[in-house]
């Protein structure tokens, strides 16, 4: 018997136990399909209901603060008095509520304060600050408007004494440069996704799934160990002809094997039941698969080889795989300031390489550094577990 023998012989055993298809295969994709669906980013933002309360003093004006709005395919605008707005909003059955300040035409004239007051839905929070937004935009306009239209009363009342009629004609146009400021702005900002990756958040989940259940799975395979000693097992491979060096090898082998087809299989999965884009490049995805794979059997078996017995393995590997993956952003995505700490981890790593390939399809110059960094951590683990597993 060789250490080939003894690591089929795991996959044997491995391979007819159902909390390993369960754990290794179906909760990852389960998982990945939750979260995908409930954060979905295909939904996009769905219209916005916005209430507007005008004066009745506001005029004109009044009506194109609440026609910026209305104009727009993504608002449903409607107009109601400020205590039936308020009410609709804590209801929930509008986004938001934007009153329009009584003597706005005045103050504009006048070049005085005048304050446009938003009630926001603090549960549609995105819709809300879209509607902040646009009211925000729409001062700035009118604050430009009335500086300009100011100035041009100033420079010819210095002169002589304006009649009503100028009034109202500079005034108009003072209102039509606005409106047209607002609508076809000088400088516009075009924004567009066609050139870029169609991404989801099964791109983000798949991967960090598939590692964190990876561990969990190869932990189990590793706790092997001590259930062959406590069985007799051990002692009558000892007793074969083999070099203590085989039974180890075959024991990692085994592992990493495994550990190996789960995340191969689960990229398989995701492509067909998400439609998972993994890049352009299969090889590197492969690569930094069974790169992924040596790092988290050589984690799995150092974990084993450190522990006295098998319930000792489980506590000791549950702590460790959960600190990891919390840390480096398996069960959901960290801010940057986070990232210091998320580099300590394997986790971290191992999807920094999947993530190049899925988000940025960068191959294997984006698959080098992540790479390295996990077959280093399992070249210095499974060093470690040879020489604890030879010296007990």
């Amino acid at each position: 018997m060789t250490f080939l023998h003894i690591a089929m012989k795991d996959l044997r055993i491995r391979g007819r136990d159902r909390s390993t298809l369960l754990t290794g295969l179906l909760l990852p994709v389960a998982l990945t399909a939750i979260m995908g669906f409930a954060f979905s980013s295909d939904s996009g933002i769905s219209e916005i209901a916005v209430t507007i309360v005008t004066p009745e003093d506001g005029g004109f004006l009044a009506d194109a603060a609440a026609g910026m709005l209305s104009r727009h395919e993504l608002f449903d605008v409607d107009i109601a008095d400020e205590e039936t707005a308020v009410e609709m909003v804590r209801n929930g059955r509008r986004a938001a509520a934007v009153v329009v300040p009584d003597g706005l035409l005045q103050a504009l004239e006048a070049g005085t304060k005048a304050e446009f007051l938003v009630y926001q839905d603090p549960v549609s929070s995105v819709k809300s600050s879209i509607v902040l937004t646009m009211a925000e935009q729409f001062t700035v306009a009118a604050g430009t408007g009335s500086a300009l239209g100011r100035a041009i009363f100033l420079s010819i009342g210095d002169e002589r004494e304006l009649t009503d009629s100028e009034r109202l004609a500079l005034n108009g146009w003072m209102f039509d440069w606005m409106r047209d400021r607002w609508q076809n702005p000088l400088i516009a900002i075009k924004a567009t996704d066609e050139a870029m990756r169609e991404i989801s958040l099964a791109s983000y989940f798949a991967p960090a799934f598939a590692v964190f259940f990876m561990l969990f799975t190869l932990l189990g395979s590793a706790r092997s160990i001590h259930e062959e000693r406590d069985a007799g097992t051990y002692r009558r491979l000892r007793s074969c002809p083999l070099m203590r060096s085989s039974i180890i090898g075959g024991k990692m082998l085994g592992t990493y094997v495994q550990g190996a087809l789960q995340i191969l299989v689960l990229i398989g999965l995701s492509t067909l039941l998400f439609d998972l884009d993994w890049g352009t490049s299969p090889l590197a995805v492969i690569a930094m698969a069974l790169a992924t794979a040596a790092g988290a059997s050589a984690i799995a078996i150092f974990i084993a080889a450190a522990s006295r017995t098998g319930p000792q393995t489980d506590q000791i590997g549950t702590v460790v795989v959960l600190v990891m993956s919390v840390a480096g952003g398996s069960m959901w995505p960290l801010p940057r300031s986070f990232e210091p700490v998320s580099r300590l981890t394997f986790n971290y790593w191992a999807q920094k390489g999947f993530s190049n390939l899925v988000i940025h399809d960068a191959g294997f110059e984006g698959i080098a550094l992540p790479a390295t960094v996990v077959l280093s951590i399992a070249a210095v683990l499974f060093v470690g577990s040879v020489l604890i597993l030879r010296r007990n």
